[in-house]
């Protein structure tokens, strides 16, 4: 949550409990990472919970920067490989298992100039209104975070589109819907205020866990 460090933590025990459910109610393989997502967003949400609990804490300085680095690294580095691979590992659709491929493989290139970024710039939190923004070196244009977020969707909204997964472009549109909100509401503040939206993924996360096993029981009463 990017409002306050209570908001955070909140949050985070929110996400942790429908992560829990999604997961201890899944009983496919082939949807264990998919079901996971709701505990990474909590993990992340923890980190930005202790972004704000050390903002203005000049002694805990490193425990900032160790906050900011996971915080970042989940919003980074872990969701552009994370998405598509999560849903290659669903899709039964034969024609969508390339696509989904090469958007992996996009995710993974994604990922690693994120973190060679994370690395090189060192970002620290400051806090811009009721967010936290996350700035790099000085000298970054204002052409270079919109390149980055343009390749950034790539890997981790399209392949809801590409899916056949249920509930998949609901998803999307809802991933889609949350960017454009988080650019014209804190544009100086996006990667905070984007992953709260994202964070209500969770809950289109638990919905398809327990539609699919819905639809699996039948069967396995035939069987």
């Amino acid at each position: 949550m990017c409002f306050s460090a209570t908001g955070s933590f909140v949050a985070s025990g929110v996400l942790a409990g429908i992560g829990f459910v999604a997961f201890s109610r899944n009983d496919s393989t082939r949807h264990r990472m998919f079901a996971a997502i709701p505990l990474l967003f909590a993990g992340q949400q923890a980190a930005e919970g202790v972004v704000w609990l050390t903002i203005h804490q000049l002694d805990q300085a490193w425990l900032q920067r160790v906050a900011v680095t996971v915080f970042l690294s989940f919003a980074l580095v872990i969701w552009p490989i994370w998405m598509p691979v999560s849903l290659l590992r669903v899709v039964q659709d034969p024609a969508r298992r390339p696509v989904l491929t090469g958007l992996s493989f996009a995710g993974v290139v994604v990922a690693v100039c994120a973190a060679v970024i994370l690395l090189r710039w060192g970002p620290v939190a400051e806090i811009a209104g009721h967010s936290i923004r996350y700035a790099y070196s000085p000298g970054t244009t204002a052409v270079r975070p919109f390149v980055l977020l343009a390749a950034y969707a790539i890997p981790t909204v399209l392949p809801f589109f590409v899916s056949s997964a249920s509930l998949a472009r609901i998803t999307g549109a809802e991933l889609v819907a949350s960017l454009i909100a988080a650019v014209i509401i804190e544009r100086d503040s996006l990667t905070s205020v984007w992953c709260f939206f994202a964070a209500i993924l969770s809950g289109l996360v638990l919905a398809v866990i327990l539609l699919e096993k819905r639809r699996a029981q039948p069967q396995q009463r035939r069987q």
